[in-house]
């Protein structure tokens, strides 16, 4: 029979906005093990896997510091009220907590109180798609309809809207919120714990056919403010007249952009002890990338360590919305043996309205190195060598040709074409000569 193995959350903190997907191992009624999700429309052996979200709410009020979500709140910052910003991100934990944050708060209420006076539609570019429509004061227990509706364009699947039980002894309800195995907390979230439950349910019946197998967050927190970039004040005219604010229209001119995303696998808390496990979430991580790198408005985007799910399922589809035709590599060998989808590699983006792809190149160093080894390093010293060269590092060469116009050159009428090398080379300090032969396979 259909059952449930493990329930697991990718982080135990959930963030506004940020998508949930637990992992779901389930054991299927042959035997085998399996990630993969069973719908009632693809039931096996008359079983099908159905999925509930619940807030968990009490009657106690709650509020958690901004800075430190796993501390309760003692002050508030009334500066934040004044200037509209979201209640939620003005709570602080200490005295301490709110004066090292006093400059970051001297900053949001200017820009507010800018973005105020000149166009109130900026509050929610500054401020987060999901940070407004929250009182900041998490209380519970009320019940009322209004508190369980959806932030617009969040579809966590048909809610219903009553309370799904309560403890009257502990004075908490839970609601139910979702019915999907994903769920996008909303602001109405912020300070509760979420359940979620899984369980193996009988195809005629409708009943489950066991107890359902469950899993609690810890408090919901809003998402942290977008920290304002900090440029370098470069002295003389070295930036020409390049507005890095808008789009490039001058005739011959075009902005690239190259980032290193950092790939989901190697963002692990052995990697990275000092940040917080939810800040290294993907989903949390993603979002924050994309607004990051469209904010740029590059014509060219070259970004490495994407992974190979990543490319297919979020930034080709994002990037297409804004107007961007993708290229991709992936790396010759897998991040972890026999799983495809952790692979990662190296992906080129261009705006349509200003290139066209003409052709594409693809570099494996790992052939590279083994046509070098074969062509002039002695038979006895070929596994050394091999050793050392091969990393299974790889590069995605674009040729592009510009649609923009060439006025001013000496051949009006001639293809401008354009050649986009993007490449990871190897990253260990004691392969310089490595990274430099990576570098000059290039070309």
């Amino acid at each position: 029979m259909l059952s449930v193995v493990r329930v697991h959350l990718p982080s135990e903190i959930p963030i506004v906005g940020c998508e949930i997907t637990p992992y779901v191992l389930l054991r299927l009624p042959n035997g085998a093990i399996s990630t993969e999700d069973v719908p009632e429309t693809a039931a096996v052996d008359g079983h099908f896997m159905r999925y509930r979200w619940y807030r968990i709410q009490s009657d106690r009020k709650v509020a958690i510091c901004s800075v430190h979500p796993m501390e309760q709140a003692t002050i508030q910052c009334l500066g934040c009220l004044k200037s509209k910003i979201p209640a939620a991100k003005s709570y602080h934990c200490s005295a301490k907590c709110f004066s090292d944050a006093w400059q970051h708060h001297k900053v949001l209420h200017e820009r507010a109180s800018s973005a105020l006076n000149e166009n109130g539609a900026e509050e929610e570019e500054l401020f987060g798609r999901f940070g407004s429509g929250s009182s900041g004061i998490l209380s519970s227990g009320s019940g009322s309809m209004s508190n369980l509706g959806q932030s617009p364009g969040v579809n966590n699947g048909p809610v219903p809207l009553y309370p799904s039980g309560s403890d009257k002894s502990s004075g908490e309800t839970w609601f139910e919120v979702g019915r999907s195995q994903t769920y996008t907390p909303t602001a109405d979230d912020i300070g509760h714990v979420l359940r979620f439950e899984c369980a193996a349910v009988d195809t005629e019946k409708k009943v489950p056919a066991g107890p359902p197998t469950s899993i609690m967050t810890s408090r919901v927190i809003p998402a942290p403010t977008p920290t304002p970039r900090r440029l370098i004040q470069v002295n003389g005219d070295v930036l020409g007249h390049l507005d890095m604010d808008s789009q490039s229209s001058s005739f011959g001119t075009f902005t690239v952009l190259s980032y290193n995303i950092l790939a989901d696998a190697y963002a692990t808390s052995d990697a990275y002890s000092y940040c917080p496990t939810w800040a290294l979430s993907w989903t949390y991580r993603r979002q924050n990338l994309m607004r990051e790198i469209i904010g740029y408005h590059a014509d060219i985007i070259c970004l490495q360590e994407v992974q190979l799910n990543h490319f297919e399922d979020f930034f080709a589809p994002e990037f297409d919305k804004h107007g961007y035709q993708a290229l991709y590599k992936k790396r010759t060998t897998e991040v972890y043996a026999g799983v495809p989808h952790a692979i990662d590699g190296c992906a080129t983006f261009f705006r349509r309205d200003r290139f066209s792809h003409v052709k594409k190149y693809e570099v494996e160093f790992n052939k590279a190195a083994q046509s070098l080894t074969d062509a002039i390093i002695p038979p006895a010293q070929k596994r050394v060598a091999l050793n050392r060269l091969i990393k299974d590092n790889i590069a995605l060469i674009a040729v592009l040709e510009a649609k923009f116009g060439n006025q001013g050159t000496e051949n009006p009428g001639k293809r401008q074409l354009l050649c986009v090398a993007n490449t990871h080379v190897n990253v260990h300090q004691d392969l310089k000569d490595v990274k430099l032969w990576e570098v000059f396979k290039h070309f």
